[in-house]
């Protein structure tokens, strides 16, 4: 077992032990106590927050991964394959959640990111809407059935295409205050 997903699923464990979910529970609320979309990076965290503010498709990409199993980390880092910008680089089962790692290439402008995030928390929806993809073997056959091979060897799906295009169109409508940040 690899270092992160020993500590993706110790963080899990200590989520269900803290009694994540409990409030929201108490509440009536159907959002978990603890956000399934979630980043250790503390500035993908901020652009996960904006672009669910700014994008209605990425809000819609963020609740339907609420109503599943998984618990998806976007964190900073390169993929394998020269030239790909993100990818959904794990996914394992850990109790009762499938913990999927998201790696984004942090060097370009936040609405790109937003819409690279936005594409592969769609790809995110595809992995989970199949309960027997637990691990990379079972993810690969499901590309196999459902994707089409894309460049540089990786698979892809219309789906996560139009998704990051239409999270990209959605917060560039927004624009900065002069001199905001």
């Amino acid at each position: 077992m690899t270092r992160t997903a020993r500590h993706l699923m110790v963080g899990a464990m200590v989520t269900m032990l803290a009694g994540g979910g409990r409030a929201a529970v108490a509440a009536g609320v159907d959002t978990p106590a603890m956000p399934r979309v979630r980043s250790h990076h503390p500035g993908i965290a901020s652009l996960i927050e904006l672009a669910a503010e700014r994008s209605k498709t990425f809000r819609g990409l963020v609740e339907a991964i609420n109503t599943t199993n998984g618990i998806v980390y976007v964190e900073e880092g390169q993929c394998g394959r020269h030239g790909v910008k993100s990818c959904v680089e794990t996914v394992t089962q850990a109790a009762a959640n499938r913990i999927l790692v998201v790696k984004v290439d942090i060097r370009h402008a936040d609405g790109e990111l937003m819409g690279l995030i936005g594409h592969e928390l769609r790809h995110a929806i595809e992995i989970l809407g199949d309960p027997s993809v637990v691990d990379a073997v079972s993810m690969y056959f499901l590309y196999q059935r459902i994707g089409r091979l894309g460049t540089y060897t990786a698979f892809e799906t219309q789906a996560a295409v139009q998704a990051g295009h239409a999270v990209r169109a959605e917060v560039s409508k927004y624009r900065l205050p002069a001199g905001g940040h």
